[in-house]
């Protein structure tokens, strides 16, 4: 059995830090881009592993509160896809899974 509060918060802070993140890479890829075209191709491609990073936190953002819904709604440790349990073990590594060790 989980602590539900101490996750709730895990996933919370973990939620929080990511929004935090996203919006600083946000704010990064809108400044001014120097008219220089050497410094622009560098820009170019940095923007481009800014975009990657953004999309990845994206899905996680996401993935953490699909976690926060279904700890509200009780399914928490309740896997999506066989609908067995997700070991606490699992659910302890991988705070925002939704598929226990077999499905995933």
């Amino acid at each position: 059995m989980i602590d539900i509060q101490a996750t709730r918060r895990r996933l919370e802070a973990r939620r929080d830090e990511l929004f935090k993140r996203t919006g600083k890479i946000q704010r990064d890829l809108r400044q001014l881009r120097d008219q220089d075209s050497q410094e622009r191709v560098t820009e170019t491609e940095n923007d481009e592993v800014l975009e990657g990073l953004d999309e990845v936190e994206r899905v996680q953002l996401a993935r953490l509160r699909h976690a926060l819904e279904r700890l509200e709604a009780g399914t928490y440790e309740q896997c999506e896809r066989c609908g067995g349990t997700i070991p606490a073990a699992r659910l302890e590594a991988v705070p925002e899974t939704a598929l226990c060790t077999e499905c995933a």
